[in-house]
């Protein structure tokens, strides 16, 4: 992995748009410097962070989505670029990034819960420094009818290193997660009141558990296998 410069960040923490009149308009330009100079941090070849810090919610609540933890954001930013992101574009060409990094207003705002772990949420410390992070994107070749849904992900859980892969039975954008301890569990959303199963697992407990251990190499995933047997939950094992 190439080492790109980091960035200088001096305070931390979210901003409300528009600044505070009281921050006066010195700190209000070196704040907006700041979060420049973040946001143009390079985290791969193809990608900058940028790509990662809008969110409609944050936007709708006039939050700037500025993290309280930046190293631990370009840390996660780069863990998905390198192992995830950039894979998939030289595999499939383009994609949009239809939500990256959440910051923690917005993600209280919608879930009060203290014992929520949204990985959207970059810098949350589920795992301490490592990185835990979630990515959702919508891949053009798929939106365009030229590889199936179900091909793109089955691609993406043999061929790189996930924790979640989520697909959506009426749409086609991927939620990708990764993690320390990878649950490798790919499954698929649906609307039980369209007549749609509500959930339907490819790789859960029964690939890890029943299936995985007889297949030959040739048709196992690249990565594994799973830190909890397919299980969604960790119990205990972070």
């Amino acid at each position: 992995m190439k080492n790109y410069p980091l960035p200088q960040i001096s305070s931390q923490g979210n901003l409300s748009l528009p600044c505070p009149l009281s921050h006066g308009k010195k700190s209000r330009r070196k704040r907006v410097e700041e979060y420049e100079a973040l946001a143009r941090t390079r985290l791969s070849k193809n990608f900058i962070l940028r790509d990662f810090l809008f969110s409609t919610e944050s936007a709708s609540l006039g939050l700037s989505n500025f993290p309280e933890r930046p190293d631990l954001v370009i840390a996660a930013g780069r863990a998905l670029c390198e192992n995830v992101l950039e894979p998939t574009l030289t595999r499939f060409g383009r994609f949009a990034i239809i939500f990256g990094y959440q910051c923690r207003v917005a993600i209280d705002a919608e879930d009060s819960s203290p014992r929520t772990s949204n990985p959207h949420m970059w810098d949350r410390r589920t795992f301490g420094d490592q990185p835990f992070a979630r990515v959702d994107i919508l891949p053009f070749c798929v939106e365009d009818g030229e590889v199936s849904r179900y091909d793109f992900a089955h691609w993406m859980m043999h061929e790189l290193d996930l924790d979640l892969l989520m697909q959506f039975k009426r749409s086609n954008v991927y939620c990708i997660t990764i993690s320390p301890l990878p649950r490798r569990v790919w499954l698929e959303w649906g609307r039980p009141s369209l007549g749609e199963k509500r959930q339907q697992v490819f790789m859960g407990l029964d690939y890890w558990r029943k299936l995985y251990p007889s297949l030959p190499d040739s048709q196992r995933p690249k990565f594994g296998p799973s830190c909890t047997g397919g299980s969604m939950q960790w119990r205990g094992n972070k």
